[in-house]
């Protein structure tokens, strides 16, 4: 069985691993996507077609081992199959090792770094390509600490769940396992060979400024305009001691703000919708404030640019310098950007400015149309796989 022109996505990146797998089969390539059974399925974008291992129901420490021999076995009937494996998040997927390392200390003779799956794929001659999740997949914690006075970790709601020792195995398995790492972006990593190239993509026929909403998704008629902002509040679980690194109680003041000088305006927020239904929201928001205090946008901000919205969001200067050198096609980012302490100044004018506001929406979807388009990222991804 030839493996030539195969790819399978190691968990999915958000919507963003279906419409490459969509891209490379309409190329005539063999393309999956494995989702682990743990996966939270209101981000999964479709459960039709994708590979997951069998599970057995039920709790218990007994369960849960046996479910990673289930999937121990499982995943070695498929793995082979591709020619390429991309990773997005730190391997294993099994997570079997730390079992076995209980009954043999195997990392005494082999390394704490060894990981059987990625050890056997490399075996089969499998090009493996690691596509980080985030900051801490990107750089240790102590590089992000180093930032802007510590700011991003400062701020961090996952900062007491960051552990370098962790990471820096992690980043030992990507220099020793995976042919190169998938760059984020905005900044160069320390611990990895990246490549660099347009990697987020959107179907841009499903995103679109015209797109028709269903009627059970339509939101009650105003006249204010709605400023979308997806808060990092204490039920989102993603704060801890007051960090908060979206900056969300800054963008829910200027919003009372603006309100309280008499401008027709609404938070709007959108919770437990499934991935595939977001866009009938985030199509009915004026303008989209993204987050004030990282550095760079997220899912939200490719979602919403593609949809032709103007988008607020701190842009690091130095990120920004190192993104526009690299994409010389792009003579600026049309985000508006704002920190913590001009957001209110930020969304006054797009409030009060009609034209202006059409415009950074216009260039929103320019910019979409030209950085996360499906086809031609993947061409670009299949000629950077060809010279492996």
């Amino acid at each position: 069985m030839s493996r030539k022109n195969s790819i399978l996505f190691v968990r999915p990146d958000y919507h963003c691993s279906f419409f490459y797998r969509d891209e490379f089969r309409k190329l005539g390539w063999k393309a999956d996507i494995f989702v682990e059974s743990d996966y939270p399925q209101n981000l999964l974008y479709t459960k039709k077609d994708i590979l997951t291992a069998p599970v057995l129901k039920g709790k218990g420490r007994l369960i849960r081992l046996l479910n990673k021999f289930l999937l121990f076995f499982w995943w070695h009937t498929i793995f082979w199959k591709y020619e390429t494996h991309l990773y997005y998040g730190n391997p294993p997927i099994i997570g079997l090792g730390e079992v076995l390392e209980r009954i043999f200390p195997y990392s005494k003779v082999v390394g704490k770094d060894f990981c059987w799956e990625l050890w056997l794929a490399k075996l089969f001659g499998i090009k493996l390509i690691f596509r980080p999740t985030g900051c801490k997949d990107s750089d240790l914690k102590t590089t992000f600490e180093s930032i802007d006075n510590g700011n991003i970790c400062n701020n961090c709601g996952s900062y007491n769940k960051c552990d370098d020792r962790v990471n820096a195995r992690g980043f030992s398995r990507i220099r020793k396992y995976f042919d190169f790492a998938i760059s984020r972006g905005e900044t160069k990593s320390k611990e990895m060979p990246e490549k660099f190239y347009k990697y987020k993509v959107i179907d841009l026929n499903l995103w679109k400024p015209d797109m028709d909403i269903p009627l059970e998704h339509l939101l009650p008629p105003t006249h204010n305009l709605r400023i979308l902002h997806s808060a990092y509040l204490d039920k989102s679980g993603r704060t801890w001691k007051g960090r908060n690194i979206k900056g969300s109680p800054y963008v829910l003041a200027a919003i009372e703000q603006l309100k309280s000088e008499g401008h027709a305006v609404d938070y709007m927020y959108i919770s437990d919708k499934p991935s595939n239904q977001m866009r009938f929201y985030q199509a009915q928001a004026d303008i989209v404030v993204e987050q004030l205090i990282y550095g760079w946008w997220g899912s939200t901000g490719v979602e919403t640019m593609a949809l032709g919205k103007p988008v607020v969001c701190y842009i690091r200067p130095s990120w920004k310098e190192l993104f526009l050198s690299l994409y010389k096609e792009h003579e600026d980012i049309p985000i508006v950007e704002a920190d913590t302490q001009t957001v209110y100044e930020s969304l006054k004018r797009l409030v009060v400015d009609a034209d202006y506001r059409k415009q950074k929406g216009m260039e929103s979807r320019l910019f979409a149309e030209r950085h996360f388009n499906p086809k031609e990222n993947t061409k670009s991804l299949i000629q950077i796989l060809e010279k492996l």
